[in-house]
């Protein structure tokens, strides 16, 4: 959005962890709002050059810096904020908002921080409750939202494949671990297989005894416990 004043702001919101690639990508972002004020060989530029914000809602607290809206702007090494400064990038931490509602309480909460609650949690009976101007502005926007099929729909679409994502996540994981389980068996049944056998025929090559499935390791195990023939163990590996 574009404020009475010429400022430049780009709001986003990030639902996923704050990596370091979206921390590039969003320091890119504020680059080329600058970058495209200026068009080449305009010698006024700095006349239509106007200061740009960029404010990132993240689902994501920084453990290095504990706080609700972190600010960034180029300084030197004194501290001091360069001068005609262009970019100012807000990183607004939107979990942190329960930190500061354990601190302050809800009915304490400033302008902007019941913005950002109300924005985390909703419109919920505690909010409401409140009666401020903040939250029946936030409350006009979520209605006319509901209002309005086309976003509603999208929004449906975006929480459906949120939802699909995380299934998928999980079922990955799951597989994962799962196979994980049945390589760590079938390694330790090798291990343990390989090491009876060389006690037992120290004389014979080993390498008979490699990519064997489970199954093999288990039945070559037992018989090697129970002293079965040599040859009787080299038919099960065949």
């Amino acid at each position: 959005m574009k404020t009475d004043e010429g400022k430049l702001i780009d709001i986003e919101m990030q639902n996923s962890a704050l990596t370091k690639e979206v921390h590039y990508r969003f320091q890119i972002y504020g680059a080329r709002m600058i970058d495209h004020q200026v068009n080449r060989g305009d010698f006024l530029y700095s006349e239509n050059v106007h200061e740009v914000y960029t404010i990132l809602f993240v689902n994501d607290i920084d453990r290095d810096n504990l706080l609700l809206i972190d600010t960034y702007m180029p300084r030197n090494q004194l501290n001091h904020v360069r001068k005609y400064n262009l970019l100012t990038h807000h990183n607004v931490y939107l979990p942190f908002i329960d930190a500061v509602v354990r601190e302050k309480g809800l009915k304490n909460l400033s302008k902007i921080e019941l913005a950002i609650y109300t924005l985390y949690h909703g419109i919920t009976d505690d909010i409401m409750a409140l009666n401020s101007e903040v939250v029946i502005m936030m409350k006009e926007k979520m209605d006319q939202f509901n209002e309005d099929e086309e976003l509603v729909l999208a929004a449906s679409k975006r929480q459906l494949v949120k939802i699909q994502h995380h299934q998928e996540k999980v079922r990955i994981r799951q597989e994962g671990k799962e196979e994980g389980l049945k390589e760590g068996e079938l390694l330790k049944a090798k291990e343990n297989t390989l090491m009876l056998f060389k006690s037992k025929y120290p004389q014979e090559d080993i390498l008979m005894l490699e990519n064997l499935t489970l199954s093999q390791y288990n039945e070559i195990f037992k018989a090697l416990i129970e002293n079965k023939d040599l040859q009787i163990i080299k038919e099960m590996i065949k």
